[in-house]
């Protein structure tokens, strides 16, 4: 049946929708979380991605496999198929962890983190992490395919010596390095001194895997990005993403390392939030080398909104990827979402990300009937404005029809301009020269981008119930 929210689901959904946004990614019931798999079909065009998903949450028992949707990326009227994974195998009975796709050919290809939790003598239990390929036949049916995994399976059995069992989220693309088209494979990885690290693999044939050894990072003439540290700490880095684009400036191949550090110590001045969130997620800018990362421009945050996590990028074109993230973060799962409609968490929409001067800049994926206006009206709850920051104050203001503020957009201009963010007194300020800035109001998800898609912000903001989003009020001096 189709939906009010522009979506197709199989199976029963309540028609009082209150929050849910109409172009994110939401599952049908249950939790979602980090998005997988991203790929854009050889055959269709059509944009596939699979998410972490628990369907039985809040009241079952977890058990985290992996949902699917696709959908045009003119339209965004996703369409939902059944899922794809459910932890049933001996090496992954306690969850299909995340994982990226491949597209080889016609075929296409998951590869994900099998989780087991294997019980000790003392009453406890030791983490088993296995990585896993599975092979997609049709994934564009109606049905959503067929998804077979590798009797091979586990292709990697385990973690490399000097490294816990924290070892997860495989993401491949082809090396670029590599004269016979071989693949590299990164893996998000702890040391056994419990600091967080990736990994590289590298095969031939998507099937046997050999450890090339862990990323190690010259700075020697490295430029700062926007965050404190060139290369950051913490005790696990998560959902590392390692693709190759062209900067649109400067005409460099560059490659670009996204990642997850996890156990950051936040930082704070008048100008700038660091690291406020519970978990992060950033980029650096270089070269590979073998493992050798020459860094060209330090870490620098991805998204400075209050919800955003373990995001996934996907090769577009020789100078662009697409990328989603995950609007929500671990332990924020008590949303009004989950007692009026039985669901948490949603997907960024997706965002085309290009390289200028080794600056990653974001722009959000958006149907023309939202960016025109079209679609845009009190009723709907769905809001867009566009307009360019210049040197003036500027306020804006999400409001709702009963006169609830969803959140305050505050742009300080100056000798220094700040763009600041405050939902419901949780306050993200970044540095902001001048350029375009968006914002994009889909009921209960908003994303921001600004100084022309140099900064993104992403965060939720959820009205009373029979409440929506009616207005952004707009202020300047």
């Amino acid at each position: 049946m189709t939906c009010d929210m522009g979506c197709i689901y199989h199976g029963y959904m309540s028609s009082e929708t209150f929050f849910r946004p109409r172009y994110h990614i939401t599952p049908p019931q249950g939790r979602l979380n980090d998005p997988n798999g991203v790929f854009v079909s050889p055959r269709t065009g059509r944009l596939h991605v699979f998410y972490q998903h628990d369907p039985a949450f809040p009241f079952g028992k977890k058990r985290t496999g992996w949902g699917h949707v696709s959908a045009e990326l003119d339209t965004l009227r996703w369409l939902h198929h059944p899922d794809a994974l459910y932890p049933d195998v001996a090496y992954d009975l306690d969850g299909c962890y995340s994982g990226g796709a491949v597209v080889d050919g016609e075929q296409v290809y998951l590869f994900y983190t099998g989780n087991l939790k294997e019980p000790t003598a003392d009453g406890g239990f030791a983490r088993r992490a296995t990585q896993n390929r599975v092979n997609a036949v049709d994934p564009d049916d109606l049905m959503g395919g067929v998804y077979r995994r590798d009797a091979a399976n586990p292709l990697i059995d385990g973690p490399a010596a000097g490294y816990t069992a924290h070892y997860r989220d495989p993401m491949i693309t082809r090396d670029p390095h590599d004269s016979h088209d071989g693949w590299r494979m990164v893996i998000g990885a702890q040391r056994e001194d419990e600091t967080g690290t990736v990994v590289l693999y590298h095969s031939d044939d998507l099937h046997n895997w050999n450890f090339v050894g862990e990323l190690e990072f010259d700075t020697t003439n490295a430029a700062p990005g926007t965050a404190p540290d060139l290369v950051p700490g913490g005790y696990m880095w998560e959902c590392p993403n390692l693709i190759t684009l062209r900067d649109a400036v400067t005409g460099e191949d560059l490659d670009i390392l996204i990642i997850c550090p996890q156990g950051l110590e936040p930082v704070t001045t008048d100008t700038a939030t660091h690291y406020a969130s519970s978990d992060q997620c950033g980029y650096i800018v270089g070269k590979l080398d073998g493992t050798r990362f020459t860094v060209l421009r330090g870490f620098s945050e991805l998204d400075h909104g209050q919800q955003f996590y373990a995001p996934q990028i996907t090769g577009f074109s020789e100078t662009s990827g697409l990328l989603l993230g995950w609007m929500g973060l671990p332990g924020q799962d008590d949303t009004p979402s989950v007692a009026a409609e039985g669901w948490v968490h949603s997907l960024t929409v997706p965002r085309r990300v290009e390289v200028h001067n080794h600056v990653l800049r974001q722009t959000l994926i958006v149907p023309e009937s939202v960016r025109n206006g079209e679609i845009n009206h009190m009723d709907s709850g769905i809001l867009w404005h566009s307009e360019r920051l210049d040197g003036h104050e500027t306020t804006l203001m999400i409001t709702g029809s009963q006169g609830t503020i969803g959140a305050t957009i505050h742009y300080l201009s100056g000798a220094d301009p700040v763009l600041e963010i405050d939902v419901a007194g949780d306050v993200r300020r970044v540095p902001c020269p001048p350029g375009e800035l968006t914002v994009f109001v889909d009921r209960s998800a908003v994303e921001v981008t600004a100084a022309d898609g140099a900064i993104a912000a992403s965060f939720v903001t959820f009205p009373n119930v029979n409440e929506i989003w009616s207005t952004i009020a707009r202020n300047c001096d």
